[in-house]
């Protein structure tokens, strides 16, 4: 098994390095297990399903790499991996089945679809008859190239993103089947649509619908498993595509459990609509005492979890501007400010110029800050989402102005995790205006102590509001730029395991 996992914003003017990815993680094969094995993430999920079914297989791992979501990553990126990668599958050969986790939006230099190309590159070594399964975050980029070498596609069912580990798991049971000769048949969909990541997710309105909808498929015993694609829409491709994937027992039932679930997704599309409010109504509802507290004002066009630089500074603007004077606090990526508050050190004042530090159309703020606190950045998650996962943001602040309290590090991780804020001596509960630079991942902890969440529509490349978003290459045949009731539904299968000889 192996990881290359990262999601890409094509819009982010910040490309994606080596030196991103190291921060996020690199581990070598004899690390894996070691790092992952019961931890919430897909290879977590996968060593598991391993050891609880295939006790006495002979399991290798392969280089894992993941990082946190960024810009289009660089070439030298996705080579780092394949040259490690390709000698370690070589040197296993003949292979039974491959596991790969990937996150399935990601875009290098030279690759609108790498997971594509990577998957079609381990095809070419492994051969035909090896079982090849991979793991996907629901926001995938499901291309028929990646349907045309993966034998199984396996996504995640949650947003907020809670089933990390059992999306692993999934993947894994299932190959194990494949492996054994089990009948499974797969099937995809591809849909003409996007739309904003903020405008649904499974724990109330049509998406979650749909989701409990594919379970109860699923339930009834009308296909084995499925995964619905709301493609991420911070990608800017010559091809596109929402989807829907099933895999079933025969190619008749996946079939039409994918053109299904397909033509229901794309009938609600005009309920994923996000609500906004500007920066200005959202603090007005803070200032105002009868508001019940924290209120939660979401960034989700400068979360770095959808790949923005992280280095906006247009709600705090907004409040030192106005004046304000409620208790409010924000985070922002700006490593040189939290490099000179290092210096200053603990209780010094400076003018800080702070924002702006990687997108030179983000908003900054130059203004008398406190140094309140220093931190290395370190911090474990406190979940439900990724629970207990260490998070390091480098070199980290907090800085006060006036009543803005400003966790100010190197690098950002853990958007939608409170510890983003408690770990540095700011608990949301407390304030008036807690910022959150995510788009719905947030809501699985915020929502348990939030007295209001308002979508804010702020700029930055993982905009909101599509609008706002300058599309090149995207086809304008897709929803939302086109909108017609009259679209195909075709059904492509995944490789006929049939003629390749069944089982390695």
């Amino acid at each position: 098994m192996t990881e290359f996992r990262q999601e890409s914003n094509s819009f982010s003017p910040v490309r994606s390095t080596l030196e991103q990815w190291r921060q996020g993680g690199i581990l070598d094969p004899e690390q894996v297990h070691e790092s992952l094995a019961g931890k919430p993430c897909a290879i977590g999920g996968m060593i598991q399903a391993l050891e609880d079914h295939a006790a006495d297989a002979e399991v290798v791992h392969g280089t894992v790499m993941f990082s946190q979501s960024g810009g289009i990553a660089e070439q030298a990126v996705m080579d780092h991996y394949l040259e490690r990668l390709v000698p370690q599958l070589e040197a296993c050969l003949p292979l039974d089945g491959v596991l790969l986790s990937f996150h399935g939006a990601l875009q290098t230099t030279e690759f609108d679809d790498p997971e594509a190309e990577i998957t079609r590159r381990v095809r070419e070594i492994v051969g035909d008859r090896c079982v090849i399964a991979t793991s996907t975050d629901l926001h995938g980029y499901i291309s028929q190239d990646l349907v045309r070498d993966a034998d199984l596609i396996v996504g995640y069912q949650t947003y907020p993103h809670v089933d990390f580990f059992e999306t692993g798991y999934r993947t894994a049971k299932l190959a194990l089947e494949a492996i054994a000769g089990g009948t499974l048949e797969m099937a995809w969909v591809p849909i003409p649509m996007i739309v904003s990541a903020s405008a649904y997710n499974t724990l109330e309105g049509p998406f979650r619908d749909l989701i409990e909808h594919g379970r109860a498929m699923v339930d009834e015993g009308r296909i084995i498993d499925f995964t619905v694609y709301q493609m991420q829409p911070w990608l800017d491709l010559a091809e596109g595509n929402s989807s829907a994937v099933v895999i079933a027992a025969d190619r008749e039932s996946a079939a039409a459990g994918a053109r299904e679930l397909a033509q229901r997704l794309y009938a609600a599309r005009h309920e994923f609509t996000p609500n906004l409010m500007s920066i200005d109504e959202i603090i007005d509802l803070a200032e105002d005492p009868d508001t019940p507290k924290p209120v939660i004002l979401v960034d989700s066009a400068d979360s770095c979890n959808a790949g923005a630089p992280g280095d906006s500074m247009a709600v705090a603007a907004r409040l030192l501007e106005r004046g304000s004077e409620i208790r409010a606090a924000t985070v922002v990526n700006d490593p040189a400010a939290a490099a000179e508050a290092h210096r200053i050190g603990i209780g010094g004042r400076a003018t800080f110029e702070v924002g702006r530090a990687h997108d030179p159309n983000a908003v900054s703020i130059k203004a008398e800050g406190y140094v309140r606190s220093v931190h290395d950045g370190e911090f474990a998650q406190e979940g439900p989402a990724g629970r207990g996962m260490i998070n390091r943001i480098g070199t980290t602040t907090v800085l006060r102005f006036g009543t803005l309290d400003t966790v100010v590090c190197e690098w950002m991780a853990g958007n939608g995790d409170p510890q983003l804020y408690r770990a540095f001596g700011i608990e949301p509960t407390l304030y008036d205006l807690v910022v959150v630079k995510a788009n719905t991942s947030f809501r699985a902890a915020y929502t348990k102590f939030a007295g209001l969440i308002c979508e804010a529509d702020t700029p930055g490349s993982a905009a909101a509001d599509l609008s706002r978003l300058d599309f090149r290459r995207l086809p304008k045949s897709m929803y939302p730029w086109t909108d017609t009731e009259e679209i195909e539904y075709p059904v492509h299968f995944g490789r006929d395991r049939s003629t390749t000889g069944g089982r390695a």
